[in-house]
């Protein structure tokens, strides 16, 4: 027994799709209910049948397992801009936030108090999201910060070089990166980072090349993780390809051990 989703391609041409797919989606799971394949409710723990429509005459069927499958649909988390915001950057470090840090935890992880380094800050897309959530940020970059962040009296600016910044006090919860920079560049600085214990949690973006983008994401990551096993840190890495990214993929690393 199943669930259905009727779904379609995240493009301009697919989007023309989804009045079709509301208008099949009733009918559908009525003649499977008939055929007692369709769940009479939906479960959070059920198999999910997905029928993925490429036209109005053809279509994809597949099959996903809870554990391995998005909730959301289209698998999409589809995120308000806040009007108050300097740049649409900030839905990237919004979306992570939702992505990684599991919601039991965004009191004690996510919560007002907590110390932040944004690198490569301007003009304040993700000190918009830190400061949202009551945190005292150093935003570090040469470019000009949003007026309206630094009148919150919680973001202090550093016009520094995002890669020679060093923290003078080990109190720094968060240190987020988003610098239009050599991936392999900002990884190894985020390892420093980490392995110093100037941060306990880091999210930061790799922006991929135009070629062999997996094999070059597989092999700064795996040249991270060997230098975090070689700090002898205990660390938990994520990595994925958000739907506010672009050409790049979002990284989160925690520190398993090192507590402020």
């Amino acid at each position: 027994m199943v669930i259905l989703r009727v779904e379609y391609p995240e493009t301009n041409d697919g989007k023309t799709l989804s009045t079709l797919a509301r208008k099949l989606t009733v009918p559908l799971r009525q003649s499977l209910r008939k055929a007692r394949v369709l769940l009479p409710k939906e479960q959070k723990r059920a198999p999910v049948l997905h029928v993925l429509l490429l036209s109005g005459q053809q279509g994809y069927v597949g099959l996903s397992y809870p554990e391995n499958n998005s909730p959301l649909e289209n698998g999409i988390m589809r995120l308000k801009f806040p009007n108050e915001a300097p740049s649409r950057s900030t839905l990237k470090l919004e979306e992570a936030f939702l992505q990684f840090i599991p919601k039991a935890e965004w009191d004690k992880r996510l919560g007002g108090g907590l110390n932040a380094v944004d690198l490569g800050s301007s003009p304040g897309g993700w000190t918009y999201q830190l400061v949202k959530r009551s945190m005292m940020v150093t935003a570090i970059d040469n470019g000009p910060m949003a007026e309206s962040l630094m009148q919150t009296g919680q973001v202090k600016h550093l016009t520094v070089d995002g890669f020679k910044f060093e923290p003078q006090k080990k109190n720094v919860y968060w240190v987020v990166c988003d610098m239009i920079e050599q991936p392999q560049r900002v990884a190894e600085r985020m390892g420093d980072w980490l392995i110093n214990g100037w941060c306990q949690e880091a999210i930061f973006n790799l922006k991929l090349p135009m070629k062999k983008r997996y094999e070059t994401v597989t092999e700064i990551l795996a040249q991270l993780e060997q230098r975090l096993v070689d700090a002898d840190i205990k660390f938990r890495l994520q990595v994925k390809h958000l739907y506010h990214d672009r050409e790049e993929v979002t990284v989160h690393v925690q520190n398993l051990v090192l507590k402020f």
